[in-house]
């Protein structure tokens, strides 16, 4: 591989490493991740790090070499992995054995449009894909196995599962999982649904059969178990589905293969204040068995989709930020991103809404500060889906729960921080963790920026009023917020916060933007002229006694922090803060770079993934190649084997807590900047 940049003590190559690398990331509870450099060398874990019983075996002449998971059964040969790529919608591991070269794709097709596929993007499904070919000039008899226990839909594998069979006119379909049904449950486990297995009719496939039993019969060239509906606990011989491909003759020639993997949560998805609203595939689709069809029908058309989409981000993103490294780290984020939304039906007012659930740090939904700087990735490639993530927090702010069977009153001046405990959304106002001031400017700026790209208002017409309440609680808050919480209060209070404070300022600017753009020119004027006051203010407030940087609080001298919210102002084309402030600034973090990337501020050496690329893209060019390099360093090295981390120390590789949160879509903000 070719060396791109050195740091100290630290070599920067093209090919990154993921700390864990994406299998089936669909939405919050369907997060499969394979924490090893090898996929033989472990099972794939959840992101919460629950193990998934996964197998995988090919056969080749008689003899098994292993793919997936550890050795099981009498397969003790791995396959050699000799590549892996991992791309926006589509992971590919690459082995050898036995003469042959196989390459199995996991593809999630979640695309992301500026006008939303919706059926495509619900899809609860992943393709896999086998792709077999000789490649010592020989012809061999090669089959390739995979099964799963039903570990993916429990939540503790005491837990007695269930499975059933069923097919469509070309399809046979596994389902195995948990009798649970949708309930009250808050936690990061699914325990309800059923794992899915759908393949072309054809081939061989056992269901509730012991793990070791099906995977033995398979190793050793036996007929796969017969089925076993004994219903018994998941960790009672590990019942499994599996499905092995028919025996084909391979060549020079690929043989190509795919089946579907999936998972069916039932009708319900999501509880909005006492209402329980389906994925928006059942509604779209009625059942598991039209979604499997629908998918393998459509088969062609959505591969070439998924293979155009994710060359272009690369190439875009390389493109952009002048760097293959940029282009990489867009593709290991973008799955992280899309799988922590899920798309539900509203079926109360027969709209399409989005929920994002904050993954590992508390597990709300559709929390604000979440939302905020997951934004860039899902407002680059799609405003209209950002759209209707923002929906149910209006919705909930501005009253409208009472159809729902179980309202609340919403009555503060400011915009709420989240809805609820995933997945059900039930949280009075006065249970908020509240960030008035961080919250609020979050959603104004998100809203601008939507208005600015669809150069259309209409989907707010029934928040002016709820906006204009907003807009003033800020005026009445700044320019110094005083003591309140912002989105980085891990780190503990922080009054007088000057990163907090031109938050609220830029999105004054925005909404006077959104103002003009709606023809209240007056408004829009008055708004302005507040925000430009303001940041003369905050200019005065912020800048250190030395005169070389902007404080982290106004009242604590010799203190630093990065000013990450000021990249809205580029964005939004706003002029509020001098240019010569910032590159001030970015003059001064040159001399706070550690080996992994640049400090969050002057009380720790930690950082935030999302928050430094934000930084970064407001730099000159060799600057942000420099954050940039650090920051990939850290993913491609980094001991904790976790998705992606956005909380981590800059001077080791270690995270410092924080996993697969959607958060980690903050690296695009690159692609917003004009």
């Amino acid at each position: 591989m070719m060396s791109v940049a050195a740091l100290v003590g630290v070599t920067v190559v093209a090919g990154l490493r993921p700390p864990a690398v994406p299998l089936m990331v669909q939405d919050p509870y369907i997060s499969f991740w394979s924490p090893v450099d090898k996929l033989n060398e472990g099972y794939p874990m959840r992101w919460s790090g629950q193990g998934i019983g996964w197998s995988g075996v090919f056969n080749v002449d008689g003899q098994c070499y292993r793919w997936l998971g550890p050795a099981s059964g009498s397969c003790a040969t791995a396959a050699n992995q000799t590549a892996l790529v991992v791309d926006a919608t589509k992971t590919t591991y690459t082995f050898s054995a036995g003469g042959v070269e196989l390459d199995v794709s996991f593809r999630t097709p979640s695309v992301m449009d500026p006008k939303p596929d919706f059926a495509t993007l619900s899809l609860p499904l992943t393709y896999v894909t086998y792709s077999i070919a000789a490649v010592d000039g020989g012809t061999h008899a090669v089959s390739v196995y995979f099964d799963s226990t039903a570990e993916p839909a429990v939540n503790s594998t005491d837990v007695v599962g269930s499975w059933e069979r069923s097919n469509t006119t070309t399809l046979s379909i596994m389902k195995i999982g948990s009798p649970g049904v949708f309930d009250n449950q808050n936690g990061d486990n699914i325990s309800w649904g059923k794992f899915i297995i759908a393949f072309l009719n054809g081939g061989q496939s056992s269901l509730g059969a012991n793990a070791m039993d099906a995977r033995i019969a398979f190793n050793t060239n036996e007929k796969l178990p017969a089925d076993n509906y004994t219903f018994r606990s998941v960790d009672q011989g590990y019942p499994v589905a599996a499905y092995a491909t028919p025996v084909s003759q391979v060549g020079a020639t690929p043989v190509v293969t795919t089946f579907l993997i999936g998972f069916d949560e039932g009708d319900a998805a999501i509880r909005y204040f006492g209402t329980n609203f389906p994925p928006l595939w059942r509604h779209l689709f009625a059942t598991i068995e039209s979604a499997a069809s629908t998918a393998m029908t459509g088969i062609a058309t959505i591969t070439k989709k998924c293979d155009d989409f994710d060359a272009q981000l690369k190439a875009n993103m390389t493109a952009k930020g002048q760097t293959p490294l940029y282009g990489e780290m867009g593709a290991l984020a973008y799955r992280q991103v899309t799988g922590g939304m899920k798309l539900v039906y509203n079926n109360i007012k027969g709209q399409y809404w989005t929920f994002l659930k904050e993954i590992s740090s508390d597990g709300d939904v559709s929390t604000v500060d979440v939302i905020y700087p997951a934004s860039p990735a899902i407002l680059y490639y799609s405003p209209q889906l950002y759209q209707t993530l923002l929906l149910p927090l209006l919705a909930y702010a501005n009253n409208e729960t009472a159809p729902y069977g179980a309202p609340v009153n919403y009555n503060l001046a400011w915009a709420p921080h989240h809805l609820g405990r995933w997945p059900v959304c039930n949280l009075a106002p006065n249970h908020q963790e509240q960030m008035p001031v961080e919250e609020t400017a979050n959603l104004l700026l998100n809203i601008r920026y939507i208005t600015r790209a669809e150069q259309s208002t209409t989907w707010l017409q029934p928040y002016w009023r709820l906006l204009d309440i907003w807009s003033n609680y800020l005026i009445s808050a700044l320019p110094d917020p005083g003591n309140q919480l912002c989105t980085d209060d891990f780190e503990g209070p922080s009054p007088h916060n000057s990163n907090l404070a031109v938050k609220g300022i830029v999105a004054l600017g925005a909404y006077s933007q959104l103002m003009t753009q709606i023809g209240n020119y007056a408004a829009g004027n008055a708004y302005m002229s507040i925000a430009k006051n303001f940041a003369d203010a905050w200019v005065i407030n912020s800048t250190d006694a030395s005169g070389t940087h902007t404080k982290l609080q106004y009242n604590l001298t010799g203190t630093w922090s990065q000013k990450y919210n000021l990249v809205w102002q580029p964005i939004l084309g706003l002029d509020l803060v001098p240019s010569s402030v910032i590159e001030m600034d970015m003059k001064y973090y040159r001399t706070k770079m550690q080996t992994f990337g640049l400090p969050l501020d002057s009380r720790s050496l930690f950082t935030k993934t999302d928050w430094s690329m934000w930084t970064a893209a407001m730099a000159p060019q060799d600057q942000f190649i420099e954050i940039t390099n650090a920051v990939y360093a850290w993913t491609n090295v980094t001991t904790s084997r976790v998705p992606w981390s956005d909380w981590y120390w800059t001077d080791k590789p270690t995270a410092k807590g924080f996993k697969a949160r959607p958060v980690i879509g903050g690296i695009f903000v690159k692609m917003l900047m004009p």
